[in-house]
């Protein structure tokens, strides 16, 4: 009975973050073809859960979790300059090539932390997207940057879970 109401607890705790934080447009079309109903479904709910898992897990540099929240053969894409060269470019990188690098990014310092503020995600079917405004912190102690930024993420769902087919991202940061 105690997990069933643990249960509970949690999906009631996981709609209200939903209902303040989330926008939803589900199925039914407007005269454009884009969604234009909004509220919460458990679909909406599923991917805001798995949303702030990612979040949990990319802060705590728990790359082995970070990684299960993308499908096989996703990308994490950014605007970057890349040491030695003259200007930033667009880079591509696959989820096992961000891990490999992780050392060298937000494992490279005592503090890193990247949250969630808010989301605006459209859902149709098994395919979500989600822009998601974010704050992060990365340093170490007594010199810590922080900054905001917006992630695109597209979602599928299949087998019954929601996973990341890619990711976007830019910080409000301007790029060299």
């Amino acid at each position: 009975m105690e997990s069933g109401l643990r249960l509970a607890a949690v999906a009631l705790a996981a709609a209200a973050v939903v209902a303040c934080r989330l926008e939803v447009r589900e199925p039914e079309h407007g005269g454009n073809g884009v969604p234009s109903v909004l509220e919460a479904t458990a679909d909406s709910v599923a991917v805001m859960a798995e949303l702030e898992a990612y979040y949990r897990d990319l802060s705590a540099r728990d790359w082995a979790a970070f990684a299960d929240h993308f499908w096989p053969g996703a990308t994490i894409t950014t605007v970057w300059q890349p040491p030695g060269e003259d200007s930033a470019r667009v880079v591509a990188t696959s989820v096992p090539a961000f891990v490999a690098q992780a050392p060298q990014g937000p494992g490279s310092r005592e503090i890193f932390e990247e949250r969630m503020l808010d989301a605006r995600v459209v859902t149709v079917g098994g395919l979500t997207h989600a822009w998601v405004r974010y704050h992060a912190r990365f340093g170490d102690p007594g010199a810590v940057s922080e900054w905001e930024g917006t992630d695109a993420v597209t979602l599928m769902r299949h087998g019954g879970r929601w996973r990341i087919v890619s990711l976007a991202f830019l910080s409000d940061v301007p790029s060299p």
